[in-house]
């Protein structure tokens, strides 16, 4: 008979929530729903979301494996290898139980890395839209979020670069700003 201690009986409960429920994150106050799907859910609390940005804030290595990968935050081995990130998750139970992880979080992250000024997440609801139509552009800008600013990637994909010009927001923060005329 396996015999666990309290500590190790909760580490395979975590483990079995997250691989048995799959995890989702959202951006905001957005309803719980798995990518692609409208829906009602419970929101996310935005402590806990604003407290799961710090801990990436401060984890860049792993965000970018979850940005390429947001599936291993529901994969055990991948949260056991990770023991911040497991220890995250043990201390807070209510993104186990509460959290869905949207993947495009984390693209969204790194996109807000390069805007030139604060953009709420909420003006991302264009970029989601054209991310569901043209899923290379989104990978694109996974691999690579810099891409965003480049007038050659934009040119290439003239459906971002009309999102981004159609939408001040986020033509503001991500577009480059023409120089000054001189007359």
């Amino acid at each position: 008979m396996l015999r666990l201690s309290r500590a190790g009986l909760a580490s395979c409960l975590l483990l079995t929530a997250l691989t048995q429920g799959g995890l989702f994150l959202l951006q905001a106050d957005e309803p719980a729903r798995p990518p692609g799907t409208a829906g009602s859910g419970s929101a996310v609390s935005p402590a806990v979301r604003r407290e799961f940005d710090r801990f990436l804030d401060h984890h860049p290595l792993l965000e970018d494996q979850l940005r390429l990968q947001p599936q291993l935050i529901s994969d055990a081995a991948f949260v056991t290898r990770n023991a911040e990130l497991h220890d995250f998750l043990q201390t807070n139970p209510t993104l186990v139980s509460n959290l869905r992880v949207d993947p495009g979080y984390y693209v969204n992250r790194a996109l807000l890395r390069q805007a030139n000024a604060p953009l709420p997440v909420t003006e991302f609801a264009p970029l989601r839209d054209l991310f569901q139509q043209q899923p290379r552009v989104e990978l694109a800008l996974k691999i690579r979020p810099e891409l965003i600013r480049d007038p050659r990637f934009l040119a290439m994909h003239p459906e971002l670069h009309d999102v981004l010009t159609g939408h001040p927001s986020l033509a503001r923060v991500f577009l480059p700003v023409p120089p000054p005329s001189h007359k």
